[in-house]
């Protein structure tokens, strides 16, 4: 079961809500191997991506979920989180957009 498939109904907007209404209660792990990715800006004028970086991404394995893509500022460090570590979260929100659900943070820490 993937993630985005625990989507019921719709709510938009990044809410730290919707981040609880799908992942409260459910373990995070990170993929810390492949490193963050890089998320370019999009022109919609020019309808393709630009060089400009406007944040980051990692991949979380979510319990019983599959896999969420998270994205972070550009300022994110992971170099203390270890391959598949459990993870917190620092202020995560959640947005649901046509059926998928897309997760932003400010940080991520290893679970206690």
């Amino acid at each position: 079961m993937r993630a985005n498939s625990l989507i019921n109904n719709m709510n938009s907007g990044y809410k730290p809500e919707n981040y609880q209404k799908y992942f409260a209660n459910r373990r995070l792990y990170a993929t810390t191997g492949g490193g963050l990715q890089d998320v370019r800006k999009w022109d919609n004028e020019q309808k393709k991506y630009t060089n400009e970086v406007i944040a980051k991404a990692l991949d979380l394995y979510v319990e019983g979920a599959g896999y969420q893509r998270v994205k972070f500022p550009t300022s994110i460090n992971i170099d203390g989180i270890k391959e598949l570590s459990e993870i917190e979260l620092v202020n995560p929100v959640a947005c649901e957009v046509r059926g998928n659900v897309y997760v932003k943070a400010d940080g991520i820490k290893e679970a206690n």
